[in-house]
C-alpha cells in the first residue's frame, strides 16, 4: 500500500480531487461571465401593460375625411368639395366615442337619431371647421357619418367705398349702374 501512495504523489493524484474541483469552478465562473444576463430586471410582462382595446372600441384606418381618420370598416361612400358621405358597419354610439376622441373644440348634442359635432377641428389641420352627424342606420347595426366643412370663406381684401358699391351694381350715391338689369 506504501507504494501506492508514494505513486500518487510522484504524479500528483492526491490532490486531484482538490484540483479538478477548482479547475471546474473556474470554468463555470468563465462560462457564466460569457452568458447574457437573462435576468437584468423584471419579466416583460410585469413591468409593461399590454396594449389593449376595449370591448368594441375602434381603430384608425387607412381612410380620411378632411383629414379626419375614419376608424376600420368605415368606406367613403361620396365625397365632394365641402363634404364627405361614409358608411360602414359600426355600432353608431361606438363610432360616436371614437370621434369624440379625435375631435377638438366646439360641441357634441346626442340626440335619439343622431349625435352631432358642431364647429370643430381635425387634428390634422387646425384652420378647418367640421360638422359631424352620425346616424344609426340598419336597425341599428350600421352608422352613417357626415362629415362637412363649415370653413368660412376667407375674408375679402378691403377696398374703397365706390368699389364696394360697384360689386353690388350701384354707384356710390346709391343708383343703379344698369337700370335694364333689375330683379
Amino acid at each position: 500500500m506504501v507504494a501506492r501512495e508514494g505513486w500518487r504523489e510522484v504524479y500528483g493524484l492526491r490532490r486531484a480531487p482538490r484540483r479538478l474541483g477548482a479547475a471546474l469552478s473556474l470554468g463555470l465562473v468563465l462560462v457564466s461571465c460569457h452568458r447574457p444576463h437573462q435576468d437584468a430586471g423584471p419579466a416583460p410582462s410585469a413591468s409593461v401593460a399590454r396594449d389593449r382595446l376595449a370591448p368594441g372600441e375602434l381603430v384608425d384606418g387607412p381612410l380620411h375625411a378632411f383629414e379626419l381618420r375614419l376608424p376600420v370598416g368605415m368606406e367613403i361612400r361620396e365625397a365632394f368639395s365641402s363634404v364627405v358621405y361614409a358608411w360602414g358597419p359600426v355600432d353608431p354610439m361606438q363610432l360616436a366615442n371614437y370621434l369624440r376622441g379625435q375631435v377638438k373644440g366646439g360641441s357634441i348634442s346626442v340626440g335619439a337619431a343622431a349625435t352631432v359635432f358642431d364647429q370643430v377641428t381635425a387634428p390634422g389641420n387646425a384652420k378647418r371647421i367640421l360638422r359631424l352627424r352620425v346616424e344609426t342606420t340598419g336597425q341599428g347595426r350600421s352608422a352613417r357619418l357626415e362629415v362637412r366643412d363649415v370653413t368660412p370663406p376667407p375674408p375679402v381684401p378691403a377696398v374703397d367705398d365706390a368699389e364696394r358699391w360697384k360689386r353690388v351694381g350701384m354707384t356710390p350715391d346709391g343708383k343703379l349702374i344698369d337700370p335694364s338689369h333689375l330683379q
